[in-house]
């Protein structure tokens, strides 16, 4: 997923402004959902796994790579065959093509509008005081003004607070896979294609019930977000699926068995979703290099079984 974020003035240099900026992939959801942003270890990237996945339908040829959102420069340079891969590759797919976005001002108001509620509107009118008292708390914690969040809606407060968070780990929005692959595509005049639009996600984000429950399940996380980067990382670049699943989906269901209908929306409807366009794009191209999520690609109702039972053969690369 891909979509916003709101970066804060923090006197730990988090952001440069309070400005709404659109540059955070919409994969910064829950427990489950942050996991897959923190892989931030130190290593020689060339060395790693990764999760690329390659899916055969007669003389058809999708490469799926599960994408890490928010990275660092150690994750680089890629090991060659996912290289290889993309520059084979008739045209990259993207969840949503976030350059393109941010080359866009008309765009870009149309999601400040969609994220923000309208003057006269406050965060602390919509959701519990119990949960805006702990945000309060963590603003207090990391410096940043009350006023930056004041207006944003629940689900913007939760992907921003987890940006700031991840930023402040030493991870960067600009070093995500996905953007690595679009700053190339868009350089070289690649074909790029979407699987969905920032705005359909955002609308999307606008439409969880309950969304202040999240909002308190991130708050309530944040300080074990530490604690799970090495799990996550060391799952990502074996390219261990199983594990993968367990640390971003299974586990967050066993824990908070409510979590179901959120995870069916952002997960498996989406899913569903995208390994229909993915199969329409492979029939007007011969070769895709397709980034999503990592989460996407593992365990049931993934884009990856989900094209295995459309007739696509399925191997880990």
């Amino acid at each position: 997923m891909t979509g916003i974020c709101i970066k804060a003035r923090t006197k730990n240099s988090l952001g440069p402004s309070p400005n709404f900026i659109p540059s955070l992939p919409f994969h910064t959801f829950l427990h489950a959902i942050l996991l897959l942003l923190f892989l931030a270890n130190p290593a020689l990237a060339a060395n790693d796994r990764g999760l690329l996945l390659e899916a055969r339908n007669g003389d058809k040829t999708v490469y799926l790579l599960g994408s890490i959102h928010l990275a660092d420069q150690s994750f680089y340079p890629l090991r060659d065959t996912i290289e290889k891969a993309y520059r084979e590759s008739d045209a990259l797919v993207v969840e949503a093509d976030v350059l393109a976005m941010e080359s866009d001002p008309v765009l870009q108001q149309k999601v400040m509008l969609e994220s923000l509620y309208p003057p006269g509107q406050q965060l602390k009118d919509h959701i519990p005081p119990k949960v805006y008292t702990q945000l309060q708390e963590w603003l207090r914690k990391r410096q940043i003004p009350e006023a930056n969040f004041n207006r944003m809606r629940p689900a913007i407060a939760m992907i921003t607070l987890s940006l700031i968070e991840m930023q402040a780990r030493g991870l960067d929005p600009k070093a995500g896979i996905d953007r690595h692959f679009l700053n190339q595509a868009h350089k070289e005049g690649k074909t790029t294609l979407e699987l969905e639009s920032v705005m359909q996600q955002l609308r999307m984000l606008n439409s969880l019930e309950n969304p202040e429950l999240y909002l308190q399940q991130t708050l309530d996380q944040v300080s074990e977000m530490g604690t799970f980067v090495p799990r996550i990382t060391k799952a990502w670049k074996s390219g261990n699926q199983e594990t993968i699943y367990q640390l971003v989906i299974q586990e967050s269901l066993n824990e908070n068995p409510e979590f179901e209908p959120l995870l069916e929306l952002l997960f498996y409807q989406r899913n569903r979703e995208m390994a229909e366009k993915i199969r329409t794009l492979s029939d007007k191209h011969k070769k895709l290099f397709v980034v999503v999520g990592a989460g996407h690609l593992v365990g049931a109702q993934s884009i990856t079984e989900l094209l295995e039972k459309s007739g696509f053969s399925i191997e880990q690369i």
